[in-house]
């Protein structure tokens, strides 16, 4: 994605507020930002989610005017946000597991977050003309799966079911189901608060562009990983959480039997497609998952990691689950292929490679940390072990 595109809207220069632009996501879309586009960024500077700066980023300051405010109050800062052409709504809290927990704080963060943004856009003398939310997978919960004649949706797993070692969705017959990639068609059915949120976020968007004629653009991520991702948060972030460990000879728990699958996908190739939504210049008014479209189990995260690392890797497949957990998630990128004309992914173990590099120059996650974090969510009983 080259950053030295003219962008104008209406004869003057694009003018885009990102919510949330300080963080993962924010600091690599501005880097990819083209030059000339005036840009703004809110960002609450949350403490878990920047343990070790308590103001925005050299880089960030020179190439954006940044204001330290919560999404829910953004409305104190009209003056700054008048004239916004595109709307980047990042801002929100993430993690499936914390959110089953700490659960008001996510519905205040998520969706009251959105509509207070909502509300301050509704009060512009000039509305955007597009709003992108970086929406998840996690609001099709188990997502779709066949039994080799139709299409079913799962209730969800049962905790006592996981407690028997039963990992895999079945069918009323007991038989493993297959899993199907997640389609934007797909119903949508969270197994966690974090998904109910970003269920919620999608709908208010939706409601409200549709009466406001906004061009809403909603990209559902898959797991994003690379350079930049916070360290210190034991919450997010399981590529970080392998690396360090791997890195530094701890045994790694993989959860259940280890064959859970995640599709990852590179944080410059979720960039490049907001960026790319942001900026296209017809109307999209549409919903697009955004993952690299391959399925990998835990072991074979582990064992990517270990080989770019070069060494070898000590883990224990515990058979532990944690409540809301799904069992397999995989991105269907055909709407997005067809919609945008193109889709490249980076590879896993070349943005492993790349992690590694920006990973070896920082302060490692300390293993005390991420331990607490699993106390945690077992005190709460979210973390439990097969019988």
């Amino acid at each position: 994605m080259t950053n030295d595109k003219q962008l104008m809207t209406n004869g003057k220069i694009m003018k885009i507020l990102i919510t949330g632009g300080a963080g993962f996501i924010g600091k690599w879309l501005i880097e990819k930002m083209p030059s000339d586009v005036e840009v703004v960024i809110v960002d609450s500077l949350d403490e878990q989610v920047h343990r070790r700066s308590k103001d925005f980023a050299p880089e960030l300051l020179a190439r954006a005017k940044c204001i330290k405010a919560d999404v829910q109050d953004i409305g104190e800062h009209k003056e700054a946000i008048e004239g916004t052409d595109v709307v980047i709504h990042l801002a929100a809290q993430t993690g499936t597991g914390q959110s089953m927990y700490e659960i008001s704080r996510y519905v205040q963060q998520n969706a009251n977050g959105t509509a207070k943004l909502l509300e301050l856009i509704s009060s512009l003398e000039h509305k955007p003309r597009r709003i992108v939310v970086s929406s998840s997978r996690a609001v099709y919960g188990d997502g779709a799966y066949s039994d080799g004649k139709s299409i079913l949706y799962s209730q969800g797993r049962r905790v006592e079911d996981l407690q028997n070692g039963i990992w895999e969705v079945c069918g009323a017959d007991g038989q493993p189901l297959k899993s199907l990639p997640m389609h934007e068609s797909h119903l949508t059915k969270p197994t966690s608060v974090y998904g109910f949120t970003k269920l919620w976020q999608e709908q208010l968007l939706q409601v409200y562009c549709e009466s406001q004629g906004i061009d809403l653009v909603t990209l559902r991520f898959q797991n994003v990983y690379g350079p930049k991702q916070e360290l210190g948060n034991p919450y997010t972030g399981i590529i970080g959480i392998f690396t360090n460990a791997i890195v530094q000879g701890n045994r790694l728990e993989l959860f259940e039997d280890g064959k859970v699958t995640r599709d990852f996908v590179f944080v410059g190739d979720i960039a490049d497609a907001v960026l790319e939504c942001a900026t296209y210049e017809k109307p999209l008014n549409t919903i697009l998952n955004v993952g690299s479209g391959v399925a990998v189990t835990l072991v074979e995260v582990v064992e990517t990691i270990a080989e770019v690392i070069g060494k070898k890797a000590e883990y224990t497949i515990s058979g532990r689950f944690r409540v809301g957990d799904v069992r397999h998630a995989i991105a269907d990128m055909e709407n997005y292929k067809t919609t945008l004309g193109h889709w490249t992914p980076t590879s896993l173990k070349e943005g492993i490679s790349q992690y590694l590099k920006w990973y070896l120059n920082q302060e490692p996650l300390e293993q005390a940390t991420l331990e607490a974090s699993l106390r945690e969510m077992e005190q709460k009983g979210l973390l439990l072990a097969k019988k």
